[in-house]
C-alpha cells in the first residue's frame, strides 16, 4: 500500500511539473510574434531602418513591416536579387546576379524603380555595402579566376545621386588558397574584407576615398574569418571566426585588440560541428550587438564586450537578426526556405 502511495505521489508530481512547463511554454509563445511569408526562399538581409523592418529573401523578394503595426506587412515586391542594401527608410538598392551587372534603386515600401546604373560585367560577381550613417555606398567586384587561378578583387564607391562609379582599388589573390567572404564599410570610407589565407584569418582594408590599401594582415593561430561588422563609433571592426571567437580589431591599423569568447569552455556543436560566428549586427542605439553560433544568438554589451544574454530561437539556422527601434524586441530569421521571421522580447534588464 505504501509503495502505491509513493508511486501515486511521484505520478502527481511529474504531471504537475509537466503542466507547469506547458503553461510556461504557452506564455513564452504568446510573446513571440511570427511574421509568415508564404513560399519564401530563405532570408539574406534583415534590418531595421527608422521604424521599418525590412526583409530581403534569397530570390530577391522584399517584404517590409512597420514595427508599430506588426504583423501586417506594409510592402511586398521583387528586387533584382538579394544582393541589396537599404539606402534609407524609403529606398533600397540591389544588383542582379546574372548577366551585365546593373544597380537598381527602388522606393520603399512600394518597390517602384527609381534608377538603373551599370556597375559591372557579366563575368563579375558584384555585391554592395553601405556605411552605418548611410552616406557611402561601396561596390565589391570579384572577377573570374584567370588561367593561373588568380582572382582580382575591385573595391570602389558609387555616387547614386550623380550616377557615377569611382576608379577601383584592386587586390589580387590565389583562388585555391585564399578568399574573402564578407566585407563592411565604416563612415570614414574604409572598407574591410575578411577571409583567409592558407586557412588563417585575414583582413584587408581599403581607403576608398584615397584609393589606397591600408593593410593586408594575417593573424597566426586563428581560423578563417567569416563575418565582419563596424562598431557604431567607427573605432573598431569585429571579425567573427570559424572557431567560435569574435575578434575586436583597431579600425586604423587592423591590430587585434581583444578576443571575445562566445562559447563556454568545452562547449561544442555536436550536430553541425560548426562554430562559425555569424550575423553580426548592432542595436539602433549602439548599446548592444548580436552574434550567432547556431543554434544560439548572443546579445553582447558594446561597452564591455560581455555577453548580456543568449537564447536559442526556435528556428535553428538563424540567418539574420535585427533590433527594434526601441531595443525592446529582436527579430530573427532563418536561412532555410519557408520559415517565418520571429519577433522576440528582449530579456528584462537588457533593454
Amino acid at each position: 500500500m505504501q509503495k502505491k502511495k509513493t508511486q501515486m505521489k511521484l505520478f502527481i508530481t511529474v504531471f504537475a511539473a509537466l503542466a507547469v512547463l506547458v503553461i510556461v511554454q504557452n506564455l513564452v509563445r504568446e510573446k513571440v510574434i511570427s511574421l509568415s511569408v508564404p513560399d519564401n526562399a530563405g532570408v539574406s538581409v534583415l534590418e531595421t531602418v527608422d521604424n521599418s523592418l525590412v526583409c530581403i529573401f534569397q530570390d530577391g523578394k522584399v517584404v517590409t513591416w512597420d514595427w508599430n503595426t506588426l504583423p501586417q506587412p506594409t510592402g511586398d515586391f521583387m528586387a533584382a536579387s538579394d544582393r541589396a542594401i537599404l539606402l534609407d527608410a524609403g529606398h533600397l538598392a540591389a544588383v542582379n546576379r546574372d548577366g551585365k551587372k546593373v544597380l537598381t534603386v527602388y522606393t520603399l515600401p512600394d518597390g517602384q524603380k527609381q534608377k538603373d546604373l551599370s556597375v559591372g560585367w557579366d563575368d563579375q560577381d558584384v555585391s554592395l555595402r553601405i556605411s552605418p550613417d548611410k552616406q557611402s555606398v561601396a561596390l565589391i567586384r570579384r572577377n573570374a579566376a584567370d588561367s593561373k587561378g588568380g582572382v582580382l578583387y575591385e573595391f570602389l564607391t558609387v555616387d547614386l545621386e550623380k550616377e557615377r562609379v569611382a576608379l577601383p582599388v584592386s587586390l589580387s589573390m590565389q583562388a585555391d588558397s585564399e578568399d574573402f567572404v564578407d566585407t563592411a564599410l565604416n563612415n570614414g570610407g574604409v572598407l574591410v574584407a575578411v577571409g583567409s589565407k592558407d586557412d588563417t584569418g585575414r583582413t584587408a582594408a581599403v581607403d576608398l576615398r584615397k584609393g589606397t590599401i591600408l593593410w593586408d594582415v594575417e593573424y597566426p593561430g586563428t581560423d578563417e574569418f567569416c563575418s565582419i561588422a563596424v562598431s557604431p563609433d567607427g573605432t573598431s571592426f569585429y571579425a567573427g571566426s570559424r572557431d567560435g571567437i569574435l575578434y575586436k580589431l583597431n579600425a586604423v591599423t587592423g591590430e587585434m585588440v581583444k578576443k571575445i569568447h562566445l562559447l563556454e569552455e568545452g562547449e561544442t556543436r555536436p550536430i553541425t560541428n560548426d562554430t562559425s560566428v555569424l550575423n553580426l549586427a548592432f542595436s539602433p542605439d549602439g548599446r548592444y550587438y548580436v552574434a550567432t553560433i547556431n543554434p544560439k544568438a548572443y546579445i553582447v554589451k558594446t561597452e564591455s564586450d560581455e555577453i548580456a544574454h543568449d537564447f536559442s530561437p526556435a528556428d535553428r539556422l538563424v540567418s539574420k537578426i535585427a533590433f527594434s527601434p526601441d531595443n525592446q524586441f529582436v527579430a530573427t530569421s532563418d536561412i532555410r526556405a519557408g520559415y517565418p521571421v520571429k519577433i522576440w522580447p528582449m530579456p528584462e534588464g537588457n533593454k
